[in-house]
Parts: C-alpha cells; structure tokens; sequence
C-alpha cells in the first residue's frame, strides 16, 4: 500500500506539467503547431509535449530551530503577511500571451493572403495582367489585423508594466 502510495505522489507533479500540442488548419487553410488552438481554426491532432522537469527552487531556512513569525504591529497584533501580486501580472502575462498568438496567427494570414486568388487579377489590352481593388481591400484588411493585434499586444505589455 505504502508503495503504491509513493509512486502515485511521484507521478502527480509529471501530470501536472503535462501539456498537448494541436496541430490546427486556420480558416484560410494553412497548418499551425500551437498549445492552445485559436478561435475558428479546426484541431487536426493533438499530442502530448514532452514536458522537462524544473527542479522546485531552494527557500531558505532560518539558522535557528524556530520558526519566524511577523513583526508585531505597534500595538502589537501580529502583522498578516503580504497578499501576493500574481493575480493582476498572471493575467497581464496571460494576455500577454493570447496577444503573442493573435500577432503570429494575423501574420501568418497575412503571408498566406499575399497570394492573388483566382479572379483576382484583371487582364490589360497589352497582354499582362494587375491586382484588382478586391485584392488590395482584402490584404489592406488582413494588414489592419495584424496591425490591430500588433497594438492589443503593446497594450497587453503596458498593462503587465503597470502591474509590478
């Protein structure tokens, strides 16, 4: 009992780290490898990334056998400890990253929509052809995209800044 006990506490943390990896297909049709899938994309397969162990960092202990305790207040209640700040910086961060990955997946687009699509191109008299206003309009919108997220993304770093 006691060995089943070990391995199943042993195993916890591994599990814990444990993340999947989606290969998604965007609406315009390309591929992406990314850990959470974006909105309107279609999840072709998921795997399990291979997750590498930190070792858990040192916390000093203190010389003596006893326990700190707070310094009393001036009329000498015990002073609480601080409430920690990662509540607003975990969020900024997360931000953060959504902001990263709508910047990667707006590029991305953008590249992929640079293409000329079919009916895109109107013929000239002398024989060559050039890019119809359909086209200018489409990647001067996918353009503002990456642009939009280009901003949510410096707005998301103020915020993280404003945070700490």
């Amino acid at each position: 009992m006691l060995r089943l006990l070990l391995a199943i506490v042993c195993v916890l943390p591994c599990l814990a780290v444990a993340q999947s990896i989606y290969k998604v297909q965007l609406p315009d049709g390309s591929i992406m490898f990314t850990d959470t899938p974006p909105p309107g994309s279609k999840v072709l397969e998921e795997r399990e990334a291979k997750s590498t162990h930190r070792p858990a960092a040192r916390t000093a202990t203190p010389t003596s056998g006893a326990a700190r305790q707070p310094m009393p207040g001036p009329l000498g209640e015990p002073v609480p400890a601080a409430a920690p700040k990662a509540r607003p910086i975990d969020a900024a961060i997360q931000e953060i990253e959504a902001a990263e990955r709508a910047v990667q997946v707006a590029k991305r687009r953008l590249e992929l929509g640079r293409e000329p699509l079919p009916g895109e191109r109107l013929g000239l008299a002398g024989g060559g052809s050039r890019l119809s206003p359909d086209y200018e309009a489409r990647v001067a919108g996918l353009e503002r995209e990456v642009s939009d997220a280009e901003s949510r993304l410096t707005k998301a770093h103020a915020a993280r800044n404003a945070a700490r």
